[in-house]
């Protein structure tokens, strides 16, 4: 049997996973919001740069967690745990 990919995780890569997980379950509560007002939120109370925030925006489209529409994000779905 082969060892969960978790366990072998490095510290920087278990927060990115936790930044994510939390980032997606904001957008989840909202529903939908707009990228400038999810970018500045995720800048003002978390210290995240907008270049990481667009980078986590590309990833969750790429696995169809959330889809953008006019400048909206909208949640579609949580990642498997």
């Amino acid at each position: 049997m082969k060892d969960p990919i978790h366990l072998h995780l490095d510290r920087f890569q278990l927060d990115k996973r936790a930044r994510m997980k939390y980032l997606l379950e904001e957008i989840e509560r909202s529903g939908e919001v707009p990228i400038p007002k999810f970018l500045s939120s995720i800048a003002v109370q978390y210290g995240i740069r907008r270049a990481t925030g667009l980078e986590y925006l590309r990833d969750w489209i790429d696995g169809d967690y959330i889809s953008i529409k006019n400048n909206i994000i909208r949640f579609l779905k949580k990642p498997e745990d």
